[in-house]
């Protein structure tokens, strides 16, 4: 469960039965602040840099490009651990892939092999992620690097907190005015002998007389991807399934006669969604993009097809994705691999 505690009341610690409170401050030199290499308690070694490389990105994709019912968007790469293979620690933005679904930021842990790559843990905050907190002011950084500014208003901030010590990992989000604010991924340890580091979400915000408090921290909780991921309801890949799954949505749905069905997916009982060999497509009631495909492509184009207004996304000289709303029902045709844009076009008309 997300917490929200008043840091600058102080943090309470639990240790062999007392509470114990002892100094606290932020580790501002070079090596210590939390961008380096150095060793993290369990094995884990701490990225020289935030930054989402080319490199991880290819692995990454290979450990999500089988999901579906949840959106993962890596922002900051925090560490990495050996074991038979590499297991990695990376702050993504997570949403269910629904209409209106809120991005919120959680830690993703995965294992890499030779064999592929899967995603093993996901520990949410329950935090909302920018663009969503933009009504609030809050925008993405460019890098999820953290700059001395930010660095900055941590320290002072913790000049008057006790009982645990922070070290910045990556910047989350930046607002500007009069109370400038940095929101920021944080190694939090309490300063005790023995304590081990854990991950939070802090909020700073400065004033224009140079003075800064810590407004909220949140934890990251395993439990709460449970809560976010059931609202998929899986009935199978036969005919009468499919049948089901109509009746459940209140709608029918037309597959296109080459299409192999996997499985027929209802999600929070408005989406029907099919899955099949390299893709999916969904339909459901109303207009809104339901693809659940965050990614940018390199090709946005509009076609009308027979009238029938279809926006193709792809990038590499493939359609990857379509989007089209005719007769009060709104649809999508996912390919991982991509179609050349004639046969998306008609396998997006075969639908529907």
């Amino acid at each position: 469960m997300k917490k929200i505690l008043a840091v600058v009341l102080c943090f309470m610690l639990l240790v062999s039965g007392a509470a114990v409170l002892a100094g606290c401050g932020t580790k501002t030199g070079p090596k210590d602040n939390g961008l380096t290499g150095s060793d993290v308690s369990g094995g884990w070694t701490k990225a020289e840099a935030p930054e989402i490389t080319e490199a991880f990105r290819a692995v990454f994709d290979k450990a999500t490009a089988a999901l579906t019912g949840m959106t993962y968007v890596p922002v900051a790469y925090i560490a990495s651990q050996a074991a038979a293979g590499t297991n990695h620690c990376v702050l993504c933005k997570i949403a269910a892939t629904v209409p209106d679904a809120e991005e919120t930021y959680a830690l993703v842990y995965l294992h890499e092999d030779p064999n592929g790559a899967e995603i093993t843990e996901v520990k949410n905050s329950a935090v909302p992620a920018a663009p969503s907190e933009k009504a609030e002011g809050w925008l993405s950084p460019e890098s999820p690097a953290v700059p001395e500014e930010a660095l900055g208003a941590l320290t002072k901030a913790c000049e008057t907190i006790t009982g645990a010590e922070f070290n910045p990992v990556a910047l989350l989000a930046t607002k500007a005015g009069n109370e400038t604010g940095y929101r920021l991924l944080c190694e939090s340890r309490a300063t005790v002998p023995g304590a081990e580091t854990e991950y939070v979400i802090l909020t700073v915000n400065t004033d224009p007389q140079g003075g800064a408090a810590i407004a909220e921290t949140a934890e990251f909780a395993p439990e709460q991807l449970a809560e976010i991921a059931n609202p998929r309801e899986e009935y199978g890949s036969s005919m009468e399934s499919l049948a089901e799954a109509e009746k459940a949505v209140g709608f029918s749905l037309t597959l296109p006669g080459d299409i192999s069905p996997e499985n027929f997916v209802v999600i929070s009982g408005e989406i029907l969604e099919v899955d099949f060999s390299g893709g999916y497509l969904r339909k459901a009631a109303g207009s809104d993009d339901i693809s659940g495909d965050y990614n940018e492509y390199s090709v946005t184009e509009a076609k009308t097809p027979a009238g029938k207004a279809v926006t193709l996304k792809g990038s590499g000289g493939k359609i990857m994705l379509a989007l089209w709303a005719e007769n009060g029902y709104t649809y999508c045709v996912g390919i991982a691999d991509g179609l050349g844009e004639a046969d998306m076009l008609a396998l997006a008309d075969a639908v529907k």
